[in-house]
């Protein structure tokens, strides 16, 4: 009688375990998706900030691009959502993560436009840090927008240490006035209730004025990132496609850089000059994803991201390159290159590119109606 009623405790307990698990799972994902960030569909971002309100008379153009990793993945740090453990640094490595970060940006302060990605604003992963204000106090002569992608009250994961509450986003800045910007999002997501937890996927569209008349429209991407993304990204590269032909049909120059989270065309990580090993990020960019004429504009010779599986292993830990840049026809390539950090702060290396406006340029400006259709759409994982 004893053994039964010791395993009819037992189980009582089991039972009640269980249910007090599913309703504490149930309310999170209530509660998260009675606070789901919704995006609007287009929205003007506010421009901040003292740059320089003309582009220089020589029409050329430096841009440097970087996915910071938030600070939150320096050289010492693994990921748990790529097959590591880690949730957020110690806040003695976040503090020497976030400063080598921000003196890296101001001794680059000679270039024209940054492209950020992964700026926390207020997360508990980087001790609710606001570094997109620290950005700005540490490259005052710049224009900037934030667009945020990110922002969900509790992530619940991992069970043994959540990652809790994330706001986030990217920032685009630049030494020349905006003309305009505006946040456009990647419509394609997750279905419920995976969605309520990840990212809202988004572009940030800046428009600067040139010396010809004529405008630079510049796209900061941070597309969708995981193995079970492939069909997120089709889409959000449609979308950029879309914007990307739209703008140079009227006679403006392009430029599209970030993160893609996927390889360029013609990518080979064997041309790699370092001891990195090398990995490919399935299905790469096709070389015809774009028009003839557009260049993808990458260093072969250096990887630009590591995998967060495990702390960085120079010549163990896998690189690859999924951070570059696409130009158009009417814009040339005068440089490029791959900045080596030795992936210190970021789990990401910056990448560079110094741009001119062709001087025997033929397409004439048209003035069509601004109108890029976006379709939403979901995909269920």
């Amino acid at each position: 009688m004893k053994v039964k009623k010791i395993l009819k405790l037992i189980l009582k307990v089991i039972l009640f375990t269980i249910l007090a698990f599913v309703l504490l799972f149930g309310g999170i994902i209530a509660y998260n998706t009675a606070t789901d960030y919704q995006p609007v569909q287009k929205e003007k971002l506010e421009v901040s900030g003292k740059g320089f309100y003309n582009a220089s008379r020589d029409s050329v153009i430096t841009i440097l691009s970087w996915n910071m990793g938030y600070c939150g993945l320096g050289k010492d740090m693994d990921f748990f959502y790529d097959g590591g453990k880690g949730v957020r640094p110690e806040q003695e490595a976040f503090q020497k993560y976030l400063n080598g970060a921000l003196n890296f940006l101001a001794r680059y302060d000679t270039i024209d436009m940054f492209l950020l990605q992964e700026v926390d604003t207020n997360a508990k992963r980087t001790y609710y840090t606001n570094e997109s204000n620290l950005i700005q106090q540490f490259l005052p002569h710049y224009f900037n927008v934030f667009a945020k992608n990110y922002d969900v009250r509790f992530v619940p994961f991992p069970w043994y240490s959540p990652m809790g509450s994330v706001v986030s986003g990217m920032m685009t800045l630049s030494k020349i006035r905006p003309v305009e910007s505006y946040r456009y999002p990647f419509y394609a997501n997750y279905s419920w209730p995976k969605k309520v937890f990840l990212l809202d996927r988004c572009m940030i569209y800046t428009k600067l004025k040139m010396p010809d008349g004529k405008y630079l429209v510049v796209l900061n991407t941070h597309s969708s990132a995981f193995d079970d993304a492939a069909e997120l990204r089709e889409v959000e590269g449609a979308i950029m496609k879309s914007v990307a032909l739209d703008e140079y049909e009227r006679g403006n120059y392009v430029v599209i850089g970030g993160d893609w989270n996927r390889n360029p065309p013609g990518f080979d990580f064997k041309k790699f000059k370092t001891t990195d090993a090398g990995r490919t990020v399935e299905p790469a960019l096709a070389k015809d994803f774009l028009p003839d004429g557009w260049k993808w504009v990458f260093d072969p010779t250096m990887p630009s991201n590591r995998d967060v599986n495990e702390p960085y292993k120079k010549g163990t830990t896998k690189t690859t390159i999924i951070d570059f840049f696409a130009i158009s026809p009417n814009l040339e390539v005068i440089e490029n290159k791959t900045l080596p950090t030795n992936f210190e702060y970021s789990d990401h290396q910056p990448v560079f590119v110094r741009l001119k406006i062709k001087a025997d340029s033929t397409i004439q400006q048209k003035q069509i109606p601004f109108s890029v259709k976006m379709n939403k759409k979901k995909v269920s994982k």
